[in-house]
């Protein structure tokens, strides 16, 4: 009873919890737990989702031959066949799958190409200055006349391939296996080699990392560290 207005108070009715009701609080707390968990990142693309989306499907070489497809989203896709003269710079091709796809002329600057799978590829004339491989698969590959200048490289696989005429200047090979490669007249002036597995690698007529070449059948063992910029006088 209130004290002052003499009133029994009335007893409150709890609200029945449904099946219904703890559903929803277990979903919601497994979203949150998910959300605190670490998560795929996905791949780059390029702002305000610019770019045709072919993303998560079975892409042929036919689809993107001679295309203008800057900025492509490939992310997840497995490609098949031949790409010539095609412009994918970049484009999202994360975690893209192209195991023993042959690419011709293919313009591939500043892609994003994290995890993809080239295994067994054949590349030619490929432009993939600046773009992102980190962990990418190139191994038992054929690469010639391709350009990784500037490119990121690190942890990537390139065991056992052939690598002839191949520009990595400036290149993060750092943590990359290149086991069993074999490097013919290329270019890995100012390339990062720190970590990189080197075992059984073969060098012919290539420019070290320090600048020096490796004349004749020479490795570069010794010269694998970037030479530091000269210091600037004053008055250049």
């Amino acid at each position: 009873m209130d004290p002052i207005t003499g009133a029994t108070p009335r007893p409150r009715r709890s609200t029945p919890r449904t099946a219904a009701h703890y559903a929803i609080v277990t979903a919601l707390s497994a979203a949150l737990l998910s959300g605190c968990g670490q998560r795929d990142e996905g791949g780059r693309s390029c702002p305000g989702g610019a770019g045709k989306n072919l993303a998560g499907r079975t892409v042929t070489g036919a689809d993107l031959r001679e295309g203008k497809l800057r900025c492509v989203n490939l992310e997840g896709s497995t490609l098949t066949g031949t790409v010539s003269e095609a412009n994918l710079s970049r484009g999202n091709l994360y975690k893209a799958r192209l195991p023993g796809m042959s690419l011709q002329s293919v313009d591939l600057r500043d892609a994003d190409l994290r995890r993809a799978v080239f295994s067994s590829a054949s590349l030619t004339e490929v432009d993939l200055r600046g773009a992102d491989l980190s962990e990418a698969v190139l191994d038992e590959g054929l690469l010639i006349d391709v350009s990784f200048e500037k490119a990121q490289l690190s942890g990537a696989d390139l065991s056992s391939t052939s690598l002839t005429r191949v520009d990595f200047a400036g290149a993060d090979l750092r943590g990359a296996n290149l086991s069993g490669a074999r490097i013919s007249g290329s270019n890995l002036r100012g390339a990062q080699t720190d970590g990189a597995d080197l075992s059984d690698t073969s060098w012919r007529n290539s420019v070290c990392p320090d600048g020096t070449k490796s004349a004749g059948s020479s490795p570069c063992e010794g010269h694998l560290t970037p030479a530091s910029p000269s210091p600037s006088r004053k008055g250049d």
